[in-house]
């Protein structure tokens, strides 16, 4: 009976410490790993818009922008040979289209080794 007991109150302490600590920790884990997912996606589409304009040798653009809670104004961008991009912490950088596909490979092989090693420290 003093061995039930005893192993009832190990049970419930491990209940105890999964609700109160490890759970958390998982829900901030999962949150972390989806801003990664979110910025791989930024840098996906960069590349993409970089590789258009590269492939159809557009000197200027017109686009929309999205001026904030899904309000776009018309914009045009006399000059797209250098691009600025916000490499973090609130900078931007002036890059020419090869410069930010430079950039944004390396940029990408960060994050997927970040991503890997998170992933690796979550299975345990």
């Amino acid at each position: 009976m003093e061995e039930n007991a005893s192993r009832q109150e190990k049970v419930r302490k491990f209940e105890d410490f999964v609700d109160r600590r490890l759970k958390p920790d998982l829900v901030k884990a999962i949150a972390e790993r989806d801003k990664i997912f979110q910025q791989q996606k930024v840098f996906q589409d960069l590349k993409r818009n970089i590789q258009i304009l590269e492939k159809n040798g557009a000197n200027s653009l017109r686009t929309m922008v999205n001026l904030g809670s899904e309000v776009y104004m018309q914009a045009d961008v006399p000059d797209t040979r250098h691009i600025f991009v916000d490499i973090g912490m609130g900078f931007h950088v002036e890059f020419t289209w090869s410069e930010a596909l430079d950039f944004i490979l390396i940029k990408e092989a960060r994050l997927a080794k970040y991503l890997l090693t998170f992933e690796y420290i979550m299975i345990f």
